[in-house]
């Protein structure tokens, strides 16, 4: 009987079972964001007060529990909290950026109590700060950074957002300009005499010795946050090779319709431009809601007061967006080495 005879076989290949992903739902995220920004948030008032006078409760008018009715009742500050976080989420923020609007919503209010309500320059950091970690500390957990934030990721000009010069220079320009609006409204006595009229002032005392320099060291963080927040996402937005321009269409005015017509005639910008706009937008809105309700939260505080409070921070946003708007317009044709 012959031998059997031996077939020669490759080794098997075995493929490697994927483990499945199970991502969280978007609104079960946001939900996540929300306990976890109310948690770290008392967490750290609780841990502040050990250290901190208490200052703020002096100022403050007790709290309305009308619902959302009251502008400044609890329920409508946590409601605006919300909103915020999920309008952030929707928009894809990320730490970097949720943390830069957070700055830039709560600086009004950490000047006006810092200088027109005698409250000590640490307990008004310390609340700005504890809005920021409460905030940009969630995101950091749940999402991802951004491209605008990831070094390796390559970009048109990534160059200027990894240049030192480029960011200190602009956040320099940025507390200028708040520096500029706010030691004008002083000097003129405008803002103090608006102040005095539409809310409960302690003391101009502080506001009386004002500088330029006083000035730029309270609000050189919102600088850097308005840098962040409007400067770099524009940067990021402009296409990565010079002939990505941005698309245009032959526009018909016998068939357009009204939304087309306005935005052919209003909203006709590059990427860069449009990326801008909706940042400086987006800070606005938030910021004059935001303000509005934490300056109702003081004694004595009039609406109109808080709106006019709010619209003097608002324009000088606006200023930095148009200053960012001439400093990012950089040449189509240019390649950076």
């Amino acid at each position: 009987m012959a031998p059997p005879t031996l077939i020669e076989r490759d080794t098997p290949q075995t493929i490697p079972h994927a483990p499945m992903r199970r991502r969280l739902h978007p609104v079960a995220r946001v939900a996540i964001l929300v306990i976890l920004n109310l948690t770290i948030n008392v967490a750290c008032w609780e841990l502040a007060s050990v250290f901190l006078d208490h200052e703020l409760g002096a100022i403050t008018r007790m709290p309305s529990y009308a619902g959302f009715t009251s502008l400044y009742s609890p329920d409508a500050r946590i409601a605006m909290r919300c909103l915020t976080i999920g309008m952030a989420w929707y928009l894809q923020y990320d730490a970097y950026d949720v943390s830069a609007l957070s700055v830039l919503t709560h600086a009004p209010q950490a000047y006006l109590i810092s200088t027109f309500y005698g409250i000590s320059s640490v307990t008004a950091a310390a609340a700005l700060c504890i809005e920021m970690l409460s905030f940009g500390l969630p995101t950091l957990l749940l999402r991802s950074r951004s491209a605008v934030h990831k070094p390796s990721v390559p970009l048109r000009n990534r160059f200027l957002l990894n240049s030192s010069q480029v960011q200190l220079s602009n956040a320099l320009l940025a507390t200028a300009v708040y520096v500029l609006v706010l030691w004008a409204g002083l000097k003129s006595e405008t803002l103090n005499v608006f102040l005095v009229t539409h809310f409960d002032i302690p003391t101009m005392e502080a506001a009386h010795l004002e500088n330029p320099v006083s000035i730029g060291v309270k609000v050189f963080v919102a600088g850097i946050a308005a840098k962040a927040f409007l400067l770099n996402p524009s940067f990021a937005a402009q296409p990565l090779t010079s002939g990505a321009a941005t698309p245009t269409e032959d526009f018909d005015p016998t068939s357009a319709t009204l939304p087309m017509t306005l935005e052919h005639n209003f909203y006709r910008f590059d990427q860069r431009t449009r990326t801008l706009i909706q940042q400086t937008t987006i800070v606005n809105a938030f910021l004059f809601a935001g303000t509005v309700q934490r300056c109702m939260t003081l004694k004595g505080t009039e609406i109109m007061g808080a709106a006019g409070y709010a619209s003097m921070w608002v324009a000088a946003n606006t200023i930095i967006a148009l200053w960012y708007f001439w400093v990012g317009d950089t040449s189509p044709e240019y390649e950076p080495l």
